[in-house]
């Protein structure tokens, strides 16, 4: 909504965009809609029954963070990995051999992230399971499946979908971390591990033939089917733990060939993997298929549409995709010189960077704007577009004011947009495109009748249809469109009734110049247009001097107006922070909460997470607290966090049991009583002592801020007051880690060394800690 309470819609993600032209694409990674690519490419042909024969042999491979490779020995009883070492069995030497039960055969592998290793395995007839392995905590776990599962993948969420020739089962869980052993002496939990790998449940699938791959990323599971006739179909359902969700049904294209396998790519899209064609020698059929899903939510008839970009490899030793603990996306290639222990190595696959559009595109938009008003009289558009040279970005829009008088509707088209030199009609707003003058940034058009005797176009529903035209390397991009209603107008709002219009466009006539108050209608829009904005800007102004808004060349200005001093070299967050609180640092000048406040700033809160701790050096607290009646909880102190000893102690420091006790106790609640010498002397030997001192604690990475702090205290800390440094590599809580003698506070460390027999302290230097890779011992060797 604008200054002039204008509302407005706006579209700016794929659905919102969607349309049923093949020319025209949502690009994930500029976030834009833009022309499709139109690349020649080179797929290649094979016959169904002989796809399906390489799908039955194909094997999986998998690679860790470190370049190791893991596959399938022959037999498929094995997990065999190759660091550089040659090829050697997956094991453990605290835990078994990776491998199937007796009798039974690993049928697909899949790794991700976290390195964890998901293995289903068969016997052919009624033993079924899967095995998890993790590679950095060297734990396996197994569980049964009702059927056999020759699919596997796993979620960011470490659970595991295993794909059946009719159902889908999902398993989750794992082992404890350590061992727990029963005994009788003791009550006992009913279960020991309630969170152990199990099937969680299970979902019938798809009418289909064959149920070839499954994928998935962060929000969506995917599975390539296909149908006795060998038409294939990707069926699409949330990763969410319900098996009632229903599945969507995205029809492959035609030009495809049969596909044996399916991956997510970098952008979002759908890779479907095909098998090399026997004859083709040279492989110059070498593109693989990349698909993206479009919704058609109004006829149910969604689509796999091929993606006319070309994503070639370089070669083709097995058809399945290779799994990563990087997540990117890899297929197993021929190996070349040097790797003679392994037939095949992964590479990368990448799209060819040579672009190639389509010339044209014009398409209906899906999403029917609404303004819940009929006789809605319809605005303005702004555009966030980028359109280069010799490309062109146009607008047709329908208005109706009954759902039933859409088709019957004309679109009208509406002139050619105007580059604005604002970054966004929106106050402070930047553009999505960038600036650029007359090709990047902000683009308008007053929405009207391109002809008639009045030119308004009225009506509660609008629809659009954007046209794209672009050259073979360019093309228009539209990030963002704002549709604006119902119209402000100059003329009603402000002219005599003598001025306004008096007519209707369905009563005058279609063609034909526009009439006075029409032309004059226009004219004050174009006035509204340029008004609006600058109104806007006006009213947001505070935005201009808010830390957190105000532009980064004001930050000092706004600095200097309050009397803080804003250092230049700062990161822009960090002097964002100081200045919001500057004021209040101010106020509460030399105290140890706003001390405590600018150290958190200066050191990007390094206060908050304990690396700092201003500790003030006086004795008998608890006690002199206990007889002014304050309140002594220190659940937020950052040395005890609660664990101190209440002050109302019977024996401690309130109990005096010496005379030495006694002066000192003289010298903090009644100096002025003391009348021999030694009492004096007792007196102002403990007020030197204690008296003004600040000691400042410095633990791990807070050692490194010595400078900053140093700084901050100069400036921050009254005249009177002294300060030392204490830098301890080892972070305490009072009252816990003195008592324990383990490090009790929650931070992140360094990496520490590993464990070592007789020559390690427990909880204070090693730990028993694994790289997530298939052999640890060679994370270095080269494959």
């Amino acid at each position: 909504m604008d200054i002039n309470s204008t509302r407005y819609f706006l579209l700016r993600t794929a659905d919102e965009f969607s349309n049923a032209s093949a020319r025209l694409q949502w690009h994930p990674l500029r976030q834009a809609l833009t022309l499709a690519q139109n690349q020649a490419l080179r797929i290649p042909v094979i016959m169904p029954d002989t796809a399906m024969e390489v799908w039955k042999s194909a094997t999986p491979m998998a690679q860790d963070s470190f370049g190791q490779i893991a596959y399938l020995s022959d037999d498929r009883t094995r997990v065999l990995f190759n660091s550089g070492h040659g090829d050697m069995p997956l094991r453990d030497a605290q835990l078994d051999e990776v491998s199937p039960p007796d009798g039974c055969q690993y049928l697909d592998m899949n790794l991700n992230r976290e390195g964890l290793l998901a293995l289903p395995w068969s016997n052919g007839e009624n033993l079924h399971g899967l095995t998890l392995f993790h590679l950095g905590k060297r734990w396996q776990a197994q569980c049964s499946l009702p059927e056999k599962a020759h699919r596997v993948w796993l979620d960011p969420e470490n659970r595991s979908w295993c794909l059946g020739a009719s159902q889908l089962m999902l398993c989750a869980g794992e082992p404890l971390s350590l061992p727990y052993n029963p005994q009788p002496g003791r009550f006992e939990p009913e279960t020991i591990n309630p969170d152990q790998l199990s099937m969680s449940w299970q979902q019938a699938l798809p009418e289909t033939e064959h149920t070839l791959a499954l994928c998935g990323d962060d929000e969506n599971l995917y599975v390539l089917g296909t149908r006795a006739d060998n038409v294939q179909s990707v069926f699409a359902r949330p990763l969410t733990l319900s098996p009632d969700i229903s599945w969507l049904q995205y029809g492959m294209d035609e030009q495809l060939p049969l596909c044996i396998d399916l991956a997510v790519t970098r952008d979002g899209r759908l890779a479907a993997l095909a098998p090399r064609e026997d004859d083709d020698k040279d492989y110059a059929n070498r593109d693989c298929p990349v698909l993206t899903l479009q919704r058609d939510n109004e006829h149910g008839n969604h689509r796999a549409q091929l993606v006319r970009e070309r994503y070639p490899m370089l070669s083709q030793a097995i058809p399945r995709f290779v799994t990563s603990a990087d997540g990117k996306l890899r297929y197993q290639a021929s190996s070349g010189p040097g790797f003679e222990a392994s037939p095949v190595r992964p590479r990368e696959l990448h799209p060819l960077r040579q672009v190639c559009y389509e010339s044209e595109s014009s398409a209906l938009l899906a999403h029917t704007l609404d303004s819940g008003h009929p006789d809605t009289l319809w605005h303005r558009a702004y555009l966030d577009a980028c359109i280069p040279v010799g490309c062109s970005l146009r607008l047709s829009v329908r208005v109706y004011d009954h759902p039933d008088d859409r088709t019957s509707t004309a679109l009208l088209d509406q002139p050619m947009p105007t580059w604005n030199s604002l970054p966004s009609e929106l106050p402070f707003q930047p553009a999505l495109s960038g600036h650029e003058p007359g090709r990047r940034g902000l683009f308008e058009i007053l929405l009207q009748a391109p002809d008639g005797e009045v030119r308004e176009l009225r009506g509660r529903y609008l629809q659009l249809q954007v046209h794209f035209r672009g050259t073979a390397r360019q093309t228009p991009a539209l990030h963002a469109l704002r549709i604006y209603h119902p119209r402000f107008s100059y003329q009603q709002r402000y002219f005599p009734e003598l001025y306004q219009q008096e007519k209707r466009r369905s009563d005058g006539a279609s063609t034909g110049p526009a009439n006075g108050a029409d032309v004059r209608e226009r004219l004050l829009a174009s006035f509204e247009g340029m008004l609006t904005p600058l109104e806007g800007r006006i009213a947001a102004c505070e935005q201009l001097v808010h830390p957190d808004s105000a532009p980064a060349q004001h930050l000092h200005w706004l600095s200097g107006a309050i009397g803080a001093e804003l250092p230049g070299h700062w990161p822009l967050e960090r002097q964002r922070r100081w200045l919001k609180h500057a004021t209040v640092m101010q106020q509460y000048k030399g105290t140890l909460a706003a001390t405590n406040l600018a150290l958190d700033i200066a050191c990007d809160g390094a206060v908050s997470r304990g690396e700092i701790v201003l500790v003030e050096n006086f004795r008998l607290r608890r006690t002199m607290a206990t007889i002014l009646g304050r309140n002594m909880d220190d659940k937020d102190h950052p040395l005890t966090l609660g664990t101190g000893m209440s002050g109302n102690s019977i024996v401690g420091e309130s109990l005096i049991l010496a005379d030495i006790k006694a002066r000192e106790f003289l010298s903090l609640f009644a100096p002025e009583l003391a009348e021999e010498e030694d009492e004096n002397q007792a007196v102002e030997t403990f007020f030197q002592e204690y008296g003004h001192k600040v000691s400042v604690v410095l633990n791990g990475p807070g050692i490194l801020l010595r400078t900053q702090v140093s700084d901050i205290l100069s400036d921050s800390m009254p005249a009177h007051v002294q300060w030392q440094f204490v830098e301890s590599e080892q972070p305490f809580v009072l009252g816990t880690s003195p008592l324990l003698q383990v490090d009790t506070f929650m931070q992140n460390r360094p990496a520490v060394r590993p464990i070592e027999l007789d020559n390690t302290w427990l909880g204070r230097e090693g730990v028993l800690h694994n790289p997530a890779a298939f052999s640890p011992a060679d994370v270095h060797a080269r494959t």
